[in-house]
Parts: C-alpha cells; sequence; structure tokens
C-alpha cells in the first residue's frame, strides 16, 4: 500500500461492493439447497436479493 492514503472507513474500501456479491452468493446456495430450482433460477434469485440490498443501501444513504 505505498503511496495510498489508509483508509479512513469501510466506504472508502475496494472492498465495498463484495458484501451484496457475497450476500447474493449465499441467497442463491440457499434457493438452491432449499428448492428444486435449478442453479440459473437460484443464481436469479441470488442476483435479485443483492440488487435489492445494494438499492435499499444506496436508499439510506450508506453508499
Amino acid at each position: 500500500m505505498h503511496g495510498q492514503p489508509p483508509l479512513k472507513n469501510f466506504r472508502d474500501s475496494p472492498w465495498r461492493y463484495s458484501q451484496f456479491v457475497i450476500l447474493g452468493l449465499i441467497a442463491a446456495g440457499l434457493a438452491k439447497w432449499l428448492s428444486p430450482l435449478g442453479w440459473p433460477a437460484a443464481l436469479g434469485i441470488g442476483a435479485a436479493v443483492g440488487v435489492g440490498y445494494l438499492l435499499l443501501e444506496k436508499k439510506r444513504g450508506v453508499i
């Protein structure tokens, strides 16, 4: 991290959007495990959950 200023909070981190991807993958895994859906449908559900959470956080003003 030579030449970069120290991070003050998670909002300044380049990893700040990773939480939405991780939540989407967890939701997709749960959808696949708990239902008879195939992987494409489960990944669609996971994507919807991740995007929904992203929009919720934007509305709250966190991002």
